[in-house]
């Protein structure tokens, strides 16, 4: 088989599973492991995949694997004392809903050793953060997979959260404004927050200061929906009085 031929093959394998090995496209291709190791060199000088141990993966999953962790490193510090504090403000025997954000999951790595607590999430991170928690009962709920953000949405997921009641609701954004509210740059997801806020005995959002004073695509609660903001120091003195004006309890770490 000619090399244009085994490139067409072997990038209809990567598009389809995100990355190969070289005994799969070895077998699959019925050439020796030298073709293939020098075809996927070939493939990576030519910007469709990274080399990897044993074989290859694309540059669409590397892309997003990069741009996932440069977010969860973003204001790492002050994500983590977010996450402390908002994971102190749930009680035992409650039932609480985390969302996907970065932010959002440093909540769950300070409920690993809580007792007697429910976890309902549509997050993938979530679920592992909180998988080998003996004490915290972990609800994943169903969905379409939204590539790239290890989340789930759609109808399914909207008709559990609708037959659900939980004591508190944690969720992020990407942006808070006084004139457009509490933002998302993804209508995918927007709906299903919507609902989950509606579904809340008590609504926290946990963003750092950075987000304040940000407006992203569409909205997904206005102030009269949000009981609490736990946000970072650097929000300014004019903010917090206004977000307070509006009726939200703004506390900052």
């Amino acid at each position: 088989m000619a090399f244009n031929n085994r490139k067409t093959c072997i990038l209809e394998r990567v598009r389809k599973n995100e990355k190969v090995t070289v005994a799969e496209l070895t077998s699959l291709l019925r050439v020796s492991q030298v073709t293939i190791r020098r075809d996927l060199q070939q493939l990576e000088q030519e910007g469709h995949v990274v080399k990897t141990y044993g074989g290859a993966v694309s540059t669409d999953k590397v892309a997003f694997e990069f741009s996932f962790q440069k977010k969860l490193q973003r204001n790492m510090s002050e994500k983590q004392r977010i996450g402390q504090c908002a994971a102190g403000l749930v009680k035992n025997g409650e039932a609480i809903f985390l969302d996907n954000g970065t932010t959002t999951l440093q909540i769950a790595y300070n409920l690993k050793m809580r007792r007697n607590i429910k976890v309902v999430t549509n997050s993938l991170c979530v679920v592992y953060a909180l998988e080998s928690a003996e004490g915290v009962e972990l609800i994943l709920l169903g969905g379409i997979v939204r590539r790239g953000w290890n989340d789930l949405y759609g109808p399914i997921t909207e008709k559990a959260i609708a037959g659900l009641h939980v004591d508190k609701a944690f969720v992020g954004t990407e942006g808070i404004s006084l004139k457009a509210g509490f933002t998302t740059a993804d209508l995918r997801t927007a709906r299903s927050i919507e609902m989950v806020i509606r579904s809340a005995r008590e609504v926290i959002v946990v963003a750092d200061h950075t987000k304040i004073d940000q407006a992203a695509f569409t909205r997904f609660a206005s102030f009269e929906d949000v009981d609490i903001l736990v946000t970072s120091q650097g929000i300014g003195e004019k903010e917090k009085r206004e977000l307070r004006q509006r009726g939200l309890k703004v506390i900052v770490v």
